[in-house]
């Protein structure tokens, strides 16, 4: 596992993920050690600004091996800053020193500021220039990518406690989370939205489909035996966006469909998140409107909570 002229280790995507997984875990976006997010899917993609590989700490060049201990997974980005710099280097604004502890080495930050490269993002002094221009630099790139937005809709409708929306807002807490008592089509209804604006992998959309099926199988067998609230609805959407501006003038336009009238007590998803996820094995693809339902729980969750219903 060589390192070619860029800096990044020739290594099989299998290995790789393998150590995303020893990591991360099964999160599909991390932060790396420099504080920059990388998206697991979006393995050695330098057109992603959530780009990642797989570097030595202690550098091959220095004597470093390819055993797991001696690897991390970092943006793209990082890997770059760091290269093979020994004993220390700045990363993402920060400097960072390598370490031997007992038989390994370790990566560990440098407290205070660095004059080395621009600061940190969270500490952009726009009165100085590096800072600020290197700040406008990193954005540049961002601007004219192409852009999944993901909206999920849920209705509850005569909903009796606000701790149901407090759950779902838990449930989505990576996104943005808005709600609204909504008197415009049905007495009662209040309406929960949850959006990710920057969805670069199918695991992001499998992910946020994940979270309704988990919803669903809640509302379904908890909240509503037990009167918590009386119907549901929940409606998930991706959008695709060719750039940045076009996803803040088009995606504030999405609302909840006006021709769902009544509560169907189920979740219903557009094309867009059938391609992308494991639905397109699961559901009827010859229905060709723009929303489709899929009514998915999970089975073991379902069975607990029916069984905490009958406990109380």
């Amino acid at each position: 596992m060589e390192k070619n002229q860029n800096n990044v280790m020739e290594l099989n995507r299998e290995t790789a993920m393998r150590l995303w997984v020893k990591h991360f875990g099964k999160v599909t976006k991390a932060t790396d050690f420099s504080g920059r997010v990388i998206a697991k899917g979006a393995y050695g993609d330098r057109n992603s600004e959530f780009g990642w590989n797989v570097d030595h700490i202690l550098p091959q060049s220095k004597g470093g091996t390819t055993a797991d201990h001696n690897l991390v997974c970092c943006h793209i980005l990082t890997n770059d800053e760091k290269a093979d710099r020994f004993p220390a280097f700045v990363a993402n604004g920060r400097r960072f020193e390598i370490i031997k502890v007992q038989n390994h080495y370790e990566i560990r930050a440098v407290e205070g500021k660095t004059s080395e490269g621009p600061k940190p993002e969270e500490e952009i002094d726009y009165y100085d220039a590096q800072s600020g221009i290197g700040f406008f630099k990193r954005l540049k790139g961002l601007q004219n990518k192409p852009r999944f937005v993901g909206s999920v809709m849920v209705r509850l409708k005569n909903a009796s406690s606000t701790a149901l929306v407090d759950f779902i807002e838990g449930l989505f807490e990576s996104e943005n989370v808005s709600f609204s008592l909504d008197q415009t089509y049905w007495e009662g209804e209040t309406r929960v939205v949850a959006k990710d604006f920057d969805m670069p992998t199918k695991d992001d959309i499998s992910n946020l489909l994940e979270k309704c099926v988990l919803l669903n199988t809640y509302l379904c067998e908890y909240f509503e035996p037990l009167g918590y609230v009386e119907r549901y609805e929940i409606l998930f959407r991706v959008d695709y966006y060719k750039e940045k501006s076009d996803m803040y003038v088009s995606s504030g336009k999405i609302d909840f469909p006006r021709e769902h009238k009544t509560f169907d007590d189920t979740i219903y998803i557009n094309d867009l998140v059938i391609v992308n996820t494991q639905a397109k094995d699961e559901i009827d693809y010859d229905d060709r409107s723009f929303w489709r339902r899929y009514g998915y729980v999970r089975k073991k969750l379902s069975q607990d909570l029916r069984k905490e219903v009958g406990g109380i």
